[in-house]
């Protein structure tokens, strides 16, 4: 996913996704309106740019092709199965030349519009080496024409160092006694690997190319008929419906593929298969769905374990800093933070590749530092996801306008008394408030809200605008001063970012049960202080007076298959083309019924 963020002495001043631009989910290529954006909100002049860094050193013609289709955005399963028979499997199960993947893929009458680069420059034919470096040479022009930042001041960095340094440098664990990993599909010359924290910066210790856990995830994802870089999610979310016995069934598919390397410090295959979407294709015929997603969950997780549990002994430090796309595993996460010799885990705001540009700029402020006699330890940690854009009054003014124009009613100078009174009596009401949140998790300022205690009310958000999956959960956000009453969490660990779930406390489970896996109970929380947010705490707070509950529902406010909201604009486009009952945008209440309606004791929403 295409992203940019401004940062200023190691502080984060701005951070956003092209997406949320674009309006395109995924989208991928130069993010130029999102780093447009972050200079205007930093008030930074292209002159002012000491560096600038892309991810990823060098390209192959096929990762070239990735961005040139916009890739994750646009495949559909029907793409991704036509891409492995025309291309994979003659090149890597029979053995012969099926040709370049750029052409066999569709070239250029393929290629979207929405590309910032200049592409008359390129020659997909060329030599792989001549592609990656006219690639490079067109990232590097394109800050300079389209940002105004001269060209020399652009650097490359590699890509699997990115998450060693966002998951370093943005979280709170800092010192020699820390540990930092990371896990993914495609890192560059790593998809998995051990650093430290030294003298001279970050240092990587162990690492492989043969990690290929994410990756085997994307294809199941696939071999399941969903949507690869969309919905590996949802194999996460099934796990937990399977049978024992389904389970155990195709985990004797999966569980000989990866052993631990002790030796190396790594995970490795016991024997690589030539192409992991056609070997499990075959190998998996005739296995339940929910099977096959609980046998690759529980496969994954004992990797993981067994691989930590190693870093941790060998490496003496208890405290682990963990990134990289398999991070996303909330789950897996869960059961890392278990290990009995991971004294602190810290999983960083959103870990996937969207989040790579904060490591790029951890890692030029780290030699920033270091060629100064600064010490990169004392650079500030991240505070919030709170760094997008913010509503402007007369774009909220306008929205309201067409809103009463579309005859919705709208109220102004709405508080949080009322909205908790709103959710209290079971209104689904968005809230769109402030900077929006960085990353794939929504966090209170582009979320839809709900009372986590009604029965019904996942079935209503659903029908109402998610169309999720019967077996997906949601998840709460909690009150800090209330985590204890519903998490199992007697670490303490770090739960600002829906990175990590945990077990619940079945006393008051049942208050947030709408928020919790229905198989298995767990809560994927975002824990909340108030300083962070004070608005959003102020809201579940008057909720909790009302209800007694420390916590609301909480899911992102878009649109099925659409980013998260950004503008006003995009907040009423998703409004009216749902059936929500209420949006909260910055003071102005707009809803579908007269507020005194929601209210009516007498109406019932269980």
């Amino acid at each position: 996913m295409a992203s940019a963020m401004v940062m200023v002495d190691g502080e984060v001043i701005a951070a956003t996704h092209e997406e949320r631009f674009s309006r395109l989910k995924n989208d991928a290529g130069f993010p130029c309106q999102a780093a447009r954006f972050c200079l205007e909100q930093a008030g930074i002049a292209p002159h002012e740019v000491d560096a600038v860094t892309f991810i990823n050193e060098s390209f192959p013609p096929a990762s070239v092709a990735n961005i040139l289709f916009k890739r994750p955005a646009l495949f559909g399963p029907k793409d991704w199965v036509e891409e492995n028979e025309r291309y994979w499997k003659p090149r890597l199960l029979e053995r012969r030349d099926p040709g370049p993947y750029f052409r066999i893929m569709g070239g250029w009458d393929r290629v979207p519009d929405g590309h910032y680069y200049d592409l008359k420059r390129l020659d997909m034919d060329a030599e792989p080496g001549t592609v990656s470096e006219t690639f490079n040479a067109l990232r590097r022009d394109a800050v300079q024409r389209l940002l105004g930042v001269p060209g020399e001041r652009v650097h490359f960095m590699p890509h699997y160092m990115c998450h060693h340094y966002h998951a370093y440098y943005s979280g709170p664990l800092r010192g020699k006694d820390v540990v930092v990993i990371h896990a993914e599909g495609e890192g560059g010359r790593y998809n998995s690997a051990v650093s430290r924290p030294t003298s001279e910066g970050l240092t990587v210790i162990a690492g492989t190319d043969e990690c290929d856990l994410g990756r085997l995830y994307q294809w199941t994802t696939l071999l399941l008929g969903m949507k690869p870089y969309h919905h590996e999610y949802k194999l996460m979310g099934l796990a937990p419906h399977a049978s024992a016995h389904e389970v155990r069934r195709s985990l004797e598919v999966f569980a000989p593929i990866f052993r631990l390397d002790e030796e190396q410090m790594v995970i490795r295959y016991n024997e690589r298969p030539p192409d992991l979407y056609f070997f499990f294709r075959d190998r998996l015929q005739g296995h339940r769905f929910d099977g096959i997603a609980g046998a690759l969950q529980q496969m994954l997780e004992e990797r993981l374990m067994e691989w930590v549990s190693l870093v941790v002994r060998r490496t003496n430090a208890s405290r682990v800093c963990y990134g990289g796309g398999v991070a996303m595993n909330v789950k897996a996460n869960m059961r890392l933070s278990q290990l009995e010799d991971v004294k602190e885990l810290f999983v960083p705001l959103s870990p996937g590749d969207e989040s790579n540009v904060f490591g790029a700029a951890y890692w030029l402020t780290e030699r920033h530092f270091l060629a100064r006699g600064r010490d990169p330890e004392t650079i500030p940690s991240l505070p919030h996801a709170y760094l997008g854009e913010e509503h402007g009054e007369d774009a909220v003014r306008e929205t309201a306008r067409t809103a009463r124009e579309r005859g919705f009613h709208v109220e102004e100078s709405v508080d949080a008394k009322l909205v908790a009174r709103l959710l209290a009596h079971g209104v689904v009401a968005a809230r769109s408030h402030g900077r929006g949140e960085f990353g794939q998790r929504a966090l209170g300022n582009r979320s839809i809200l709900a009372n986590p205690s009604l029965a019904g009310v996942v079935e209503t958000i659903n029908r109402q605008i998610k169309y999720r999956d019967f077996w997906m959960p949601f998840a709460p956000t909690i009150l800090h001063e209330c985590r204890h009453d519903y998490l199992d969490n007697p670490k303490d660990v770090d739960a600002r970012f829906m990175t990590v779930c945990f077990p619940t406390k079945s006393k008051r489970a049942r208050e947030i049960a709408q928020a919790l896996h229905p198989a298995d109970g767990t809560a994927r929380p975002q824990v909340l202080t108030r300083d962070v947010n004070p608005g959003y705490h102020d809201l579940i707070q008057e909720f909790q007076r009302l209800t007694g509950i420390g916590a609301v529902l909480n899911t992102s406010f878009n649109l099925h298959g659409q980013p998260i909201v950004n503008s006003p604009a995009d907040a009423l486009y998703t409004f009216i083309n749902s059936e929500l009952d209420a949006l909260w945008l910055d003071g102005v209440l707009i809803s579908r019924q007269p507020i005194q309606q929601y209210l009516d004791p007498d109406r019932s929403r269980q």
